[in-house]
């Protein structure tokens, strides 16, 4: 099982803090597309990821995941390519569909509904996929209407190929329509518990195993070889967030219940995903520390 972790404090210094993880001996680091939620501010993704590229060697670098509703396909695709540049080769691109309405219409944006939000991530994976390996694309849809006719930096000068595109899917339309442009398909479980612009945690405790495992047969009716990972909040330690968040999902009986405790019990949780064929987790902690508690049980397994 690989393990990539996700940066999600603007007030971290993600250079600091990538060298701290890839010395920890994770396997990958990444950074959320977020400006706010709640009461917690982001850094920028595209500084923040370019950071922690400069600041590591071994370690791949992704976004968890670059938010639709905020980017241009075209300046994720442009974007994207320059990371991998300047990585030398260690960047995944993570895309996702975008589910916070407060920080969209925070930021002056329009917060569009369900249906019209899938849409425009389905066309936007296939934009960016074109882009990236073509360095070209006209597109005529109902949400973009693309025509740009080069894009660089132009990686097989350099002898590097394209980012891997990751692609964050929960419902079955997205599923459907997203994953045909994918290389790697991350599974969000909870996607019905942010269906509403917001984290629901009593919609989030009630996921049930069986919802993951539908999920999983979804993506494999539309690509039966493609890699799937999952996108997993945790939390790991003995303080009152942590305790109050096992309760909430205790209390819910679903599958975040394994996520949320002792360092072994997410460990145990986490090895259970690979057995249904998961082949790496995407770790968000939701509070201070719980990274560094958890790295003993998983990366010395």
């Amino acid at each position: 099982m690989r393990y990539t972790v996700n940066l999600l404090d603007a007030t971290i210094d993600p250079v600091a803090w990538a060298r701290d993880r890839e010395a920890e001996g994770w396997h990958g680091l990444s950074v959320a597309d977020h400006v706010f939620t709640g009461r917690r501010a982001y850094p920028h993704v595209w500084v923040t990821a370019t950071a922690m590229a400069m600041a590591t060697t071994q370690v791949t670098i992704s976004t968890a995941f670059v938010n639709n509703l905020f980017r241009s396909p075209v300046e994720v695709a442009q974007a994207a390519l320059q990371l991998q540049r300047v990585s030398g080769g260690r960047f995944e691109l993570g895309l996702g569909a975008g589910w916070a309405d407060d920080e969209v219409t925070g930021s002056g944006l329009r917060y569009p509904p369900p249906g019209e939000r899938a849409g425009m991530y389905a066309e936007a994976a296939r934009i960016v996929r074109t882009l990236m390996h073509e360095q070209a694309c006209s597109f005529h849809g109902e949400h973009y209407d693309i025509d740009i006719p080069k894009l660089g930096p132009t990686l097989t000068d350099e002898g590097l190929t394209p980012p891997l595109l990751v692609g964050s899917v929960g419902g079955p339309r997205t599923t459907r329509e997203v994953t045909p442009h994918l290389d790697r398909v991350e599974i969000k479980a909870q996607s019905a518990a942010t269906r509403n612009g917001a984290l629901d945690l009593a919609v989030m405790a009630g996921v049930t195993d069986a919802h993951l495992l539908d999920m999983i047969e979804r993506v494999r009716a539309v690509n039966p070889t493609i890699e799937i990972t999952m996108f997993t909040l945790f939390s790991v330690g003995d303080d009152d967030a942590t305790r109050n968040l096992s309760a909430a999902m205790d209390a819910g009986g679903g599958l975040f219940r394994r996520f949320f405790g002792s360092a072994a019990q997410v460990a145990d949780g986490l090895a259970w995903l690979e057995t249904l064929g998961i082949s790496a987790a995407s770790l968000s902690p939701m509070t201070p520390h719980a990274l560094e508690a958890l790295a003993p049980a998983v990366l010395h397994r």
